[in-house]
């Protein structure tokens, strides 16, 4: 018994330190799981059904927790979130650099995209940079198209959009912008597209034809989690009815409806990179990848093989089944990957020119002096390249130059002026910045009797001092001579020439001398003096 005993006590007490440690690891699990940090910032097709919560539902469902918050006003436009001096691009100026975030969602007024693109790129390019200061990754919430079509203007000319052309160019240029500012887009707008052709049942859009219903809502969730997480949300628990909804967001949603809309946002087209830098000339490929849940439903009736295009086939042409492309003019373009169940994805293709010869056109050794302030002119070939300047001076403070090769001669010295193209190539210039001319030059003469028939003649030479020069040089010429004679050095800005005759004319000049004989001024212009009888 007593053997049997202990063996029991022994193996009670094993399950005991076993159970502890699973509890002390499930505690540790619990203090280390992340809590995501979103922002969602948008007008009201973000806070419409309250979608960034339903979004939050989404992912607890999943077990990922989220924290998250929103910005948003109705009708508002990127360019305004970017505005500090707005109300509202205030608060997001305030929350990006006040905070650290996991992920930013920001979405666009559709008008925007369709009319004045330029203005959403704009904005973006402000905002992500605090959103990655924030370490943020930023997503575009690429939103749906107007139910039954609409009237946009550009340049002052009006033109009819139908609901299929709205979403290609709000699909495009939200890829557009994405990629250049390494964000990601969740392509809601193109999944509302594919519910509208194969489920027309399922009601995505309110009365007005533009909000999205709790439907529609729940389907850009859908959409939102799967591209920030990479979690299909095919399966989700988040369900009308169920645990998850205890705020009853989803409650109006119908179950058949809920499940749908999870497949339609399980299906994904993904490219291998969304941005590619390539020489004019070169070729290379691209790869795109579809992924679905096997038990799918809404994608059985469709093959869902890639197709390639271009946006601009004489900047880029693109092999429609390989995804292998060539460069063929210089700029940005764009190249899709295609399925036939309506999935779209979008690439740049960034052709550049690189340079094969960079000129200066101003002399070799410029010979300037401070204050001085110019611009060298260049020259790059081919005359497509893309390449870009970059100035540099080794010596700022003697002669600085800015991007635009404006230089600004500061002080006495001589510096080095590099100009590289992006792809390498160097010339090189030099600025000598020299002592400026003597000024304030002036002569007078002098007479003294030596004798009752003889006297003695002098001339007084003055200028300005110059702190910088070492000394001068004094020359000299007889109004009977074409040359001048260096006749003194001085340092100091004065002397007296007593070497002069009467009813002679005598004309001076002087020069300014460094300790580099390189940065010597240039002669004065000449002044004249006459010695009387």
């Amino acid at each position: 018994m007593k053997n049997k005993y202990g063996f029991c006590k022994g193996l009670a007490a094993l399950v005991l330190l076993m159970l502890c440690a699973l509890t002390i690891k499930d505690n540790a699990y619990a203090q280390t799981a992340k809590t995501y940090k979103i922002l969602f910032i948008g007008n009201s097709h973000t806070y419409y059904n309250d979608m960034p919560n339903i979004f939050k539902g989404i992912a607890k469902a999943d077990g990922i927790d989220c924290e998250v918050s929103s910005i948003t006003s109705a009708g508002y436009k990127l360019s305004q979130f970017a505005d500090t001096t707005d109300t509202y691009g205030a608060l997001v100026y305030e929350a990006l650099t006040k905070n650290t975030w996991d992920y930013v969602v920001v979405q666009e007024n559709r008008a925007v995209l369709v009319e004045k693109e330029y203005k959403t790129e704009s904005a973006v390019n402000t905002l992500h940079s605090l959103i990655k200061k924030a370490g943020a990754k930023m997503i575009i919430y690429a939103t749906q198209p107007n139910n039954i079509g609409s009237t946009f203007s550009v340049n002052s000319t009006s033109f009819y959009l139908t609901d299929l052309q709205i979403e290609q160019i709000l699909t495009r240029n939200n890829f557009k912008i994405a990629n250049n500012y390494e964000g990601l887009v969740a392509a809601s707008g193109t999944n509302f597209m594919r519910v509208m052709a194969d489920y027309p049942d399922i009601t995505l859009y309110r009365t007005d034809n533009l909000h999205p219903t709790v439907a529609g809502s729940y389907l850009a969730a859908c959409t939102i989690y799967y591209r920030m997480f990479n979690k299909s949300p095919y399966g989700n628990k988040f369900l009308p009815g169920s645990e998850y909804d205890t705020d009853k967001l989803i409650s109006k949603l119908a179950m058949d409806d809920a499940l749908i809309l999870q497949q339609i946002a399980d299906g994904r087209l993904l490219i291998n990179t969304h941005y590619t830098t390539i020489n004019k000339g070169q070729s290379s490929k691209l790869t795109a990848t579809f992924t679905a849940n096997a038990k799918n439903e809404t994608l059985t009736d469709y093959k869902n093989n890639i197709i390639w295009d271009s946006t601009d086939l004489a900047g880029v042409s693109i092999n429609k089944l390989t995804g292998e492309f060539t460069a063929l003019k210089t700029g940005k373009y764009q190249v899709m990957a295609t399925t036939d169940s309506g999935l779209i994805c979008y690439s740049t293709i960034d052709v550049k020119q690189p340079a094969t010869s960079l000129t200066i056109k101003e002399d070799k050794i410029l010979k300037v002096v401070k204050g001085y302030s110019g611009h060298y002119t260049t020259e790059m070939g081919p005359s497509d390249t893309t390449d870009k300047i970059t100035w540099k001076s080794d010596l700022p403070s003697v002669v600085s130059v800015n991007s635009n090769g404006n230089i600004t001669a500061k002080k006495v010295g001589i510096a080095k002026i590099t100009a590289t193209t992006t792809s390498g190539i160097k010339v090189v210039h030099y600025v000598r910045v020299k002592l400026k001319t003597p000024t304030g030059v002036k002569l007078t003469k002098k007479s003294k009797k030596i004798t009752k028939k003889k006297k003695s003649y002098s001339v007084t030479v003055k200028w300005t001092k110059n702190t910088n020069a070492v000394k001068y040089y004094v020359y000299r010429r007889l109004s009977t001579r074409s040359s001048y004679t260096r006749i003194a050095t001085t340092t100091k800005p004065k002397y007296i020439d007593t070497k002069v005759k009467k009813n002679k004319k005598y004309y001076y000049k002087i020069k300014a001398i460094y300790s580099n004989t390189k940065l010597n001024s240039d002669k004065t212009p000449a002044y004249a003096i006459e010695i009387g009888k």
